[in-house]
């Protein structure tokens, strides 16, 4: 039976939302028709995939006019990433309909825009481009589905047409179904993150479960649910995902890269070393890799090596504010105490909002004595980002050397509530506390310290005081 597809595009334009935007609803309607060996089911599944695809498309001549898309030189076919990336399609109807002939479902898909935050979601958006290419790559293989039911339709039509057997093609309608449905489960994960973490990973995991059941080969899913173990602290399982989608695909860059952030956090710098650069071979224009490899090299002492790398992210990308910060950590370490600071000011005029960037510049501040700049960097930190443990704790050690040992304490006391595997925290807690005589919580913070690997305190000051 012949698919009849009825389409229409109804934009509604509400009253504005403030002086700035306004509402933006893009309707999609399609009839979808069924019958032979394709069940109701199918039917839906297929007609919801298509009305959301051509919604989203409608949506994309909106996003593609914005001028931050036009500044950002956005490929023709990412287009329809970024819009189902920023922008969410809804079904908001169904319903059976039947004629003399045909038996169908109308499927009613919404996508509302608001146009007062839609550039800046677009503009986050852009600022993960490795996701945006994951996207667009998933949206391949969806395009490909539905081109793989438009071919099916077609062959059921001819077959119920001749009253053949349609018991062959009904498998291939399930098998195309379950795909398209693995996807929407993609992308309902996809949803929940918000450019560097799932902002409910347990709810990521479980949709992706639900698309990896479905579709075993696709690899997307595996890297995006090994991204939501890592956001968890389950970094075995992690690994075990990133390894499964490198298997599936091997050539895929940002799989390698994901597994060395995971072996990062791991403090193994070295298998995330050649993570990185296996990302770095596949695609030599990574310049998050660059940057991240810069950052292992800094980890294990080779700051020069380091440096090179943060030199060629910058040349890759001279807006790349972190790789700045961090090639200014790597210039402090080898005793380039002013140009260290350059980069830092650098990173802050590149992204003021940078809260790691006040950190490691309050860090040189204090490596040059100047303790008054050095607070109010952490104090801007803290601001920016009041969940940071590094900016209480170097504000920390800098009252410790102030002598303001109370002072002292409370940063340390809330760096190690917001981290507790903080090693440098315990340390200048217990400097503090022994400072202030109270060899009882210096023991303890000392001894502590140690256990995490940090055994300064415990063997300068320590010894015949703790047992």
């Amino acid at each position: 039976m012949r698919n009849i597809l009825a389409t229409f595009l109804t934009i509604l334009m509400l009253l504005p939302v403030s002086a700035m935007g306004e509402i933006i609803t893009i309707k999609q309607t399609i009839n979808q028709t069924y019958g032979g060996g394709q069940s109701a089911d199918d039917a839906r599944i297929s007609g919801m995939a298509k009305a959301k695809r051509e919604a989203l498309e409608k949506a994309g001549t909106y996003i593609e006019s914005l001028t931050v898309v036009k500044n950002s030189k956005v490929e023709k076919d990412e287009i329809l990433a970024l819009t189902a990336g920023v922008l969410k399609a809804e079904v908001i109807s169904q319903k059976n309909y039947h004629t003399d002939d045909a038996f169908g479902i109308e499927i009613v898909v919404n996508v509302v825009v608001d146009t007062s935050v839609l550039e800046l979601r677009v503009k986050k958006q852009l600022q993960d481009r490795e996701h945006l290419t994951q996207l667009r790559d998933v949206q391949k293989r969806e395009k490909e589905l539905l081109q793989k039911v438009a071919y099916l339709e077609e062959e059921n039509r001819k077959l119920s047409a001749n009253n053949r057997s349609t018991q062959n093609i009904k498998k291939e309608f399930q098998k195309a179904s379950n795909g398209l449905t693995a996807l929407d489960w993609f992308y309902q994960a996809y949803a929940l993150w918000d450019g560097k973490k799932y902002i409910d990973p347990k709810i990521a995991i479980e949709y992706l479960n639900n698309a990896i059941r479905l579709q075993p080969d696709l690899s997307p899913a595996f890297n995006n649910r090994g991204l939501a173990y890592k956001n968890i602290g389950q970094y075995q399982r992690a690994i075990e995902d990133f390894n499964e989608a490198i298997r599936l695909q091997p050539d895929n860059a940002i799989d390698y890269y994901n597994r060395g952030n995971v072996y990062d956090d791991l403090c193994k710098y070295q298998r995330a070393t050649e993570d990185y650069s296996e990302a770095i071979r596949l695609k030599p224009d990574y310049y998050n890799a660059y940057n991240n490899r810069g950052l292992a090299y800094t980890s294990v002492g080779q700051h020069q090596r380091a440096i090179e790398d943060f030199n060629e992210a910058i040349r890759l990308k001279p807006d790349l504010a972190a790789a700045y910060s961090n090639r200014g950590v790597a210039l402090g370490s080898l005793g380039q105490k002013q140009r260290a600071i350059e980069d830092h000011n650098a990173a802050i005029r590149l992204q003021p909002s940078l809260a790691s960037a006040y950190v490691n510049r309050g860090i040189a501040y204090d490596n040059l004595s100047q303790s008054q700049q050095a607070i109010e960097d952490f104090n801007e930190a803290i601001r920016l980002k009041p969940d940071l443990a590094a900016a209480y704790s170097n504000r920390g050690v800098v009252y410790g050397k102030l002598s303001r040992y109370q002072l002292a304490i409370e940063d340390f006391n809330e760096a190690i509530r917001l981290k507790p595997d903080n090693a440098k925290a315990y340390s200048g807690r217990a400097f503090a506390y022994f400072n202030q005589g109270n060899n009882k919580l210096f023991c303890r913070d000392a001894q502590q310290a140690c256990a995490m690997g940090n055994c300064i305190m415990l063997d300068s000051k320590g010894k015949g005081l703790c047992r």
